[in-house]
């Protein structure tokens, strides 16, 4: 039986293989969730009609992890990805479904259910891949999450807000319908206030564009903890490591009685 929390971490690893092998190696966590994962040329698989072999992208292996790819096609560029330790789907009290049906399943966007010990809570991860300016949010904003079952989001969103991000900085034109959509999903933003998730390079500020949310449902169980923010976690990314635990129910000690001893009545010491 699962009596421990389980830690789950997501990182913005920026196609960075060899970083991302190390991070597998040194964290601790149960689940990675992962944007801008390494997903890279494999060796091309055989094809009648291409001599040099068909193009097979994939995702980096570990021994002791296995991944959840999202739900893509051929040729799509998958942005996000979620690791599970190997011991951790070996019990039986754990089972994950990856939700490739999801109404908003995409290569940016990833659902998966997580049960343990007949509990059950929804993992989101999204990559906001915005090119030349322009969001890519269509697919998102139009349907929001579904609010009742406990749902934890995370992503980068690569996006500037007056609600979270640092004074100063750009508010962009997508940011109030982003607003909208996690209200809609009755979602919460639950990073550390005041806390940079991204390092700013080649003369750019500190920013707050990777958040952690929860909806009503989660906060309601009380079994997510703070989320605690780590760059040297991260292992030289630019992006910090978010860390949250989930603490799964228990089953409470029966309550035994305590049976006090009996008492006899002595008539001979009654007053008369």
């Amino acid at each position: 039986m699962i009596d421990t929390p389980i830690s789950i971490v997501s990182v913005n690893m920026r196609r960075r293989n060899p970083l991302f092998i190390a991070f597998l190696q040194a964290t601790s966590a149960d689940i990675v969730m992962v944007q801008e994962p390494w997903f890279g040329r494999l060796i091309p698989s055989r094809s009648d009609t291409n001599p040099d072999g068909d193009i097979v992208r994939g995702f980096v292996a570990h021994p002791g992890w296995e991944f959840f790819a999202p739900k893509h096609q051929k040729g799509d560029i998958c942005k996000v990805v979620t690791y599970i330790r190997q011991s951790l789907l070996l019990s039986r009290d754990v089972r994950v479904v990856s939700l490739v049906d999801h109404h908003l399943a995409s290569p940016t966007l990833q659902a998966l259910e997580v049960s343990i010990s007949g509990t059950s809570f929804i993992l989101v991860n999204i990559y906001h891949h915005v090119v030349n300016h322009r969001p890519a949010l269509g697919h998102i904003l139009r349907s929001p999450l579904d609010t009742v079952l406990p749902t934890y989001v995370v992503g980068d969103f690569n996006t500037h807000s007056s609600t979270w991000s640092f004074p100063g900085a750009t508010v962009l034109s997508w940011a109030g319908s982003l607003e909208d959509w996690f209200d809609d999903s009755d979602l919460s933003i639950v990073n550390p206030t005041g806390s940079a998730t991204r390092r700013g390079e080649n003369g750019q500020r500190d920013s707050i564009i990777d958040l952690t949310l929860l909806n009503d449902s989660a906060l309601c169980t009380g079994r997510f903890s703070p989320v605690s923010v780590s760059f040297p976690d991260s292992l030289g990314s630019d992006h910090a490591a978010l860390f949250i635990a989930w603490t799964p129910p228990f089953d409470p000690l029966p309550y035994v009685p305590t049976i006090l001893p009996g008492f006899v009545i002595d008539d001979s010491l009654v007053a008369s």
